[in-house]
């Protein structure tokens, strides 16, 4: 850490809360957040668990010289839970009639300043009506209703405090001496205070406190950073980043998609992708030494919230709807998706970025570099499970930044493409590799459906490539030597390989039933042709070595045309 000059002091809850001290809780700061499961905890810790005095960890926050305001970098979810606890006593001993008591408490929530003028404690840059009127304010106004997803946080906190409080009351003999045991212990819990002149250095020493032990998330330690440089010349700009902020969230935690992007892995990768390769614990280091302003603070937040909608894209193509000219493209995705593949990540942004800029990156090349991406990784990661070393990762964010440096020059972008197409070529297994490892690879039965996503992509590409008019919705695994010969002379191995398998549409499917093979085949060239992947209704008979044979055929298939690189 920088040299920075700080005096850290022990003080208690009474100590920030009496005297000429306000504190403001920053609009670029994030909103109250604390659930049950925080609340309990800290309940017992001050009720239950410990004795009078505890301490509850360090609060950092900054302030200009001469000032009474603090504001806070790090504590806010503690003092405000603090000071709704306050509330809620307040409320309490007015209702056992001691007025008197209930105004002590609440002069640690509000309090004259220097002009002779009511101010609370503690306040908020983002108006909230609610925490301030309806739980603050004596007596408090009932008649506000929370407006906002941090006030239903707020309500649901002051709920549960005054459920876990009127609780306790029931079980005392003597109410008033317990709430005022209670006031006294909440004053006198322990803090370690850290304050700084110097905005910048209370975040350094807040970024370091809580990198001890378990990391701070980059998205919070990121949103801090670039809020804390565009609070702009006045609260409606810093409102404005603020709400530019929670529609990268929204984009990333959509809940009207499937998948929720994990926001620090998203984070990595935008950044990968246009930025030197830096491993995870580096990443927020890095982007803190190179946004360093407030221009470029407010040009990196739009590209994050620019780049979070494509990489959605990436993440979730199902749930676009591609161009023709482009749909192969989308499936590559998909299959990527589901293979699980994340180190194609960054240049998978990259491209989608391309492919969006005016002008686009040329659809022949868009398409040919995904399944060249696809077809690479079915090959040397699901296939023959081959690990991948590091430089894999950098391989691709390598091109990832190449790519987004290329800006609009389609020369250099098709360079760039070219060359890592050639390299992944070059890392792909041996063909003999992979027919080995092919063979063995896949296996699916009623008792063993792991793979069963994995059967039904292969089996699609299959039929996709074999009968490219058959439609390949709602179709069904068909085994067709029936899975009642495991154990009756036959091993699921063989049973559940991809040779005996095909999909077929459900009506076939039901057609098909437990028959013996002749009457199978019968169906098949009757009403199911269009659903035979490799001759299965020209065999003579179906057994074991049959199947074997097929494995094998699909498998110099799958190598030699549907998943061949290059391209």
């Amino acid at each position: 850490m920088p040299d920075i000059d700080f005096q850290p002091e022990k003080r208690s809850v009474e100590d920030l809360y009496v005297g000429a001290d306000y504190y403001v809780i920053p609009r670029f700061q994030r909103p109250y957040s604390w659930e049950a499961t925080n609340l309990d905890d800290f309940w017992r810790d001050i009720v239950f668990d410990n004795s009078v005095g505890y301490f509850i960890g360090p609060m950092v926050a900054w302030r200009e010289s001469g000032s009474p305001i603090r504001r806070l970098v790090d504590g806010q979810q503690r003092l405000t839970t603090i000071s709704i606890m306050f509330a809620v006593i307040r409320d309490e001993l007015k209702a056992l009639g001691e007025e008197t008591l209930a105004a002590g408490v609440h002069r640690y929530l509000e309090k004259y300043d220097r002009s002779n003028e009511l101010q609370f404690t503690l306040q908020t840059e983002v108006s909230s009506p609610f925490l301030s009127q309806a739980i603050f304010k004596y007596p408090a106004n009932s008649a506000i209703n929370p407006a906002t997803e941090e006030e239903v946080a707020l309500s649901q906190a002051l709920a549960q405090v005054r459920r876990l409080i009127t609780e306790e009351l029931g079980k005392r003999q003597d109410p008033l001496d317990w709430l005022l045991e209670l006031r006294d212990r909440i004053l006198g819990l322990k803090v370690i205070w850290i304050e700084h002149s110097n905005e910048d250095d209370a975040y350094i020493i807040f970024e370091t406190l809580n990198s001890r032990g378990k990391d701070l998330e980059v998205v919070d330690l990121l949103k801090n950073h670039l809020l804390a440089r565009l609070r702009g010349n006045g609260n409606a700009a810093a409102d404005t980043y603020r709400a530019t902020w929670e529609k990268l969230r929204d984009r990333l935690e959509s809940t009207d998609s499937r998948v929720r992007i994990d926001a620090n892995r998203f984070i990595l990768h935008w950044w990968l992708s246009q930025e030197d390769y830096v491993a995870q614990r580096k990443l927020f280091r890095a982007i803190k030494a190179k946004v360093n302003s407030e221009p470029l603070a407010e040009a990196r937040l739009n590209s994050l919230v620019r780049d979070a909608a494509l990489y959605r894209k990436v993440v979730e193509p199902s749930g676009v709807n591609w161009a023709t000219e482009v749909s192969d493209a989308g499936r590559s995705l998909s299959a990527l998706a589901l293979f699980g593949i994340v180190q194609p990540a960054p240049l998978l942004l990259s491209l989608m970025r391309a492919r969006e800029a005016s002008p686009k990156l040329g659809a022949a090349h868009f398409k040919k570099t995904l399944q060249t991406i696809e077809r690479f990784h079915f090959q040397r990661t699901v296939v023959s499970q081959l690990s991948s070393s590091g430089g894999v990762s950098e391989m691709y964010a390598k091109a990832a930044r190449e790519l987004y440096l290329a800006g609009t020059d389609q020369s250099a972008r098709v360079r760039v493409l070219n060359d890592l197409r050639a390299k992944l070529i070059d890392r792909k297994p041996d063909r003999e590799q992979f027919l080995l490892a092919f063979e063995e690879r896949f296996l699916f039965t009623d008792d063993f459906t792991r793979d069963s996503k994995l059967v039904r992509y292969v089996l699609s590409a299959f039929l996709r490539a074999a009968h490219p008019t058959t439609g390949l919705d709602n179709l069904t695994i068909e085994h067709i030597m029936s899975q009642a010969k495991i154990g009756n002379g036959e091993s699921m191995e063989t049973v559940g390989s991809l040779g005996n398998l095909l999909l077929v549409s459900e009506a076939v499917n039901q057609k098909l039933g437990s028959k013996t093979f002749e009457a199978k085949k019968a169906v098949l060239k009757r009403v199911g042709s269009a659903y035979d992947i490799g001759g299965v209704v020209d065999q003579a008979n179906w057994s074991a070595s049959e199947i074997t044979a097929r494995t094998r055929m699909l498998a110099e298939r799958a190598h030699d045309v549907i998943w061949k690189l290059p391209v």
